[in-house]
């Protein structure tokens, strides 16, 4: 059979197909959703920062709170910083970020008076797409994933 025999719209899709096939990379990760709560109370009624940033387990237990503030309101942004949002105490808020393709995810949050290690959380591999945050009156900080509606199943 001649290719000139093959009818030109089928030859045309066929293209196409291809063309779509091979330009198609790996698919992105999807963002991570941050639900956040925090108390009327919480850091004691100001406002504060919450700051999302790629990182690994020795840079998480090495940087300290100044390091993370500069890093966060860098000029030029420090590209490992996901995103740095704000935090009004009595509301609730969402915040999304682009998940990284690969390493983890650390969560600072930069309170007036940080109380111990409580103002930075680590988050577990592999990450998920929603964590619930609960920010109570005394600043102990809670994170929870969220379970999809198939993981119950």
């Amino acid at each position: 059979m001649r290719l000139s025999s093959i009818p030109p719209l089928i030859t045309l899709l066929a293209m196409a197909g291809l063309s779509i096939a091979c330009s198609s990379g790996p698919k992105p990760p999807p963002p991570i959703v941050f639900d956040v709560t925090a108390d009327y109370q919480a850091n004691h009624g100001g406002l504060f920062y919450f700051v999302v940033r790629t990182a690994n387990e020795k840079q998480f237990m090495l940087e300290g709170y100044q390091d993370i503030a500069n890093k966060a309101f860098a000029d030029p942004p420090d590209p490992n910083v996901l995103g740095v949002f704000s935090i009004v105490p009595g509301k609730e808020q969402e915040y999304s970020v682009n998940q990284p393709t690969q390493g983890g995810v650390a969560l600072y949050f930069l309170l007036t008076h940080p109380a111990g290690p409580q103002w930075k959380k680590l988050l577990s591999l592999p990450l998920k797409e929603e964590y619930e945050i609960n920010i109570p009156a005394n600043d102990q900080i809670q994170v929870n994933e969220n379970k999809s509606f198939w993981s119950w199943l």
